[in-house]
């Protein structure tokens, strides 16, 4: 796993994300999230949380996804660098 993408890892565990699972999966990043969310909420405030966050990285920027979803549906987020 390279340093940037450990470092998205590590400061997605530190935010408050209710019954989110979060891994590394290969190239990307997998987030498990509960049955009962809905997903498109989940993305929408995904995303803008994001864009908060990146401020808050300092390693290298890398092209980086995130498979956010649960047993029922899943998207795909892509932060390019």
């Amino acid at each position: 796993m390279n340093a940037y993408k450990k470092e998205w890892i590590d400061l997605l565990l530190k935010q408050n994300y209710p019954g989110w699972l979060i891994a590394d999966d290969r190239n990307n990043i997998f987030i498990n999230i509960p049955e009962d969310q809905d997903l498109e909420i989940a993305m929408t405030e995904f995303k803008k949380k994001i864009r908060l966050l990146t401020l808050k990285i300092k390693s290298k920027p890398d092209k980086l996804g995130f498979f956010i979803g649960n047993s029922k549906d899943s998207r795909f987020y892509e932060l390019n660098a």
